[in-house]
């Protein structure tokens, strides 16, 4: 068995509870590599959360009066004194990362993202979830200055992102589009003012040009289209700001060969022509 686990200190698991939200207590990492089976049982639960991601394969945990079966891209949350009994076998494959932690029962943060009772969700599989526990354990284990802190602010990111991934699989039958839009996003603000069309794009990534727009606007409430002029405008804004640029010149900068064109964006998108606009901006100075 594989494992690769870091610690706060010596406490038993069970025992282990702080007054300080989001406190962590230990994290770690298992897999199956020659042993049979792996069972965790503890009648009592623990004093502290529990939070468990399958990264790869599944296990057995009892839930809700039910054994269930939890599989890749999915998490379990334990509450405080929840019972628990979960089982990892070899030939489920069962790569799981964990971490132990306290919350206040004041703190509005699980019930604000929609895991105050627990249970599993359905958070897909990121890069980043592994990322976010892996340097838990680093923390726990090196013990630097300020590593409690630190792990602090981790955790929330790793549950932030969990709660997001839960929720857009959850109210929406788009989520297997969800990484294509992600990357569209990230092209899109990396070069704005690149020539192509939505259909071009969605071509030369082998995307269905229908699914993706569909996709694509119910994650951001923009079509691609509007999206990256928006993202124009606003580097517009910024280039306007600079007297050495003719409005023409801008208009280049951020996509249009056309200045009228432009000009007719701009002031449906700001409320003001690019001219006005720089008059204001720098009248105001």
């Amino acid at each position: 068995m594989y494992t690769n686990t870091g610690y706060y200190d010596s406490q038993r698991v069970e025992e282990m509870c702080s007054d300080t939200d989001f406190f962590v207590h230990c994290s770690g990492h298992y897999r199956l590599i020659s042993r049979k089976n792996f069972l965790t049982e503890r009648q009592g639960g623990t004093k502290s959360w529990q939070l468990l991601y399958m990264a790869d394969g599944s296990a057995s945990f009892w839930l809700q009066e039910s054994m269930q079966r939890v599989s890749k891209g999915q998490c379990v949350l334990y509450r405080p004194f929840e019972p628990q009994r979960y089982e990892y076998r070899h030939t489920d494959r069962a790569d799981v990362y964990w971490v132990h932690f306290s919350l206040k029962e004041s703190n509005p943060f699980l019930r604000r993202i929609g895991m105050e009772h627990g249970s599993i969700f359905h958070v897909e599989t990121l890069g980043a979830y592994v990322r976010l526990f892996e340097q838990m354990i680093q923390e726990l284990q090196m013990k630097k200055e300020y590593f409690a802190e630190s792990n602090q602010l981790r955790l929330q990111e790793l549950l932030l992102l969990m709660a997001r991934n839960n929720h857009l699989d959850t109210k929406s039958n788009f989520y297997s589009y969800y990484p294509q839009v992600e990357t569209a996003i990230q092209k899109f603000h990396q070069n704005p003012e690149a020539n192509f069309t939505i259909k071009a794009y969605a071509k030369e990534n082998n995307l269905n040009y229908y699914r993706f727009i569909d996709s694509f606007t119910k994650v951001t409430g923009l079509s691609p289209r509007q999206y990256i002029i928006n993202i124009r405008m606003n580097k517009a804004r910024d280039f306007l700001g600079n007297e050495a640029f003719s409005v023409a010149e801008v208009a280049k900068l951020v996509g249009y060969e056309n200045p009228l064109y432009f000009s007719r964006l701009f002031h449906k998108s700001m409320g003001v022509p690019p001219s006005e606009y720089r008059r204001q901006l720098f009248h105001s100075n």
